[in-house]
C-alpha cells in the first residue's frame, strides 16, 4: 500500500484481534518513521537498526528487551527502521530484524507475525524465509 492510508492502524488492529483470540503475536514495523507499533505501545520504540549500530552490529551483545517491547494485550512489538524514503531498500533492515529474532529464538513461541511493510520492502528480490 501507499503511506497515509492506514496500514499501521490495520496492522495494529489485526495484532490486537489475534492477541484477544489467545495468540502470541509479534508485530514488526518496517518503516523509517518507526511508528507502526505506537498504537500498541503508546510510545516511539527505538529501531533495530539504531540499536545494532550502537553495538557495532554485534548482535550477541543484545538482549531481547533492548529491541522488543510489549504492547496492548501482550503483543510484542519491534521496529526495524530503515533508510529514509527514496534512499534505499528497507529489505535489508527487515532481514536483519528477522535474523536477530531468530538468533534470540524469539519466533519459536510466536503464533502470528504481522509485518507493517512499506511498499518497497520487497525490493531487490528480498523474500522472507
Amino acid at each position: 500500500g501507499k503511506g497515509g492510508i492506514g496500514k499501521s492502524t490495520t496492522s495494529s488492529n489485526l495484532s490486537a484481534a489475534f492477541s484477544k483470540l489467545g495468540k502470541k503475536v509479534l508485530q514488526i514495523g518496517c518503516d523509517p518513521k518507526h511508528d507502526s507499533t505506537f498504537t500498541l505501545t503508546h510510545k516511539m520504540v527505538p529501531t533495530v537498526i539504531d540499536i545494532l549500530e550502537e553495538v557495532d552490529f554485534h548482535s550477541e551483545e543484545l538482549r531481547p528487551t533492548d529491541f522488543m517491547f510489549e504492547g496492548f494485550n501482550g503483543v510484542m512489538c519491534v521496529e526495524s527502521g530503515g533508510p529514509p524514503a527514496g534512499t534505499g531498500c528497507g529489505g535489508y533492515v527487515t532481514g536483519q530484524t528477522v535474523k536477530l529474532l531468530k538468533e534470540h529464538h524469539l519466533l519459536e513461541d510466536t503464533d502470528v507475525v504481522i509485518f507493517d511493510v512499506l511498499g518497497d520492502v520487497v525490493c531487490g528480490s528480498f523474500a522472507m524465509p
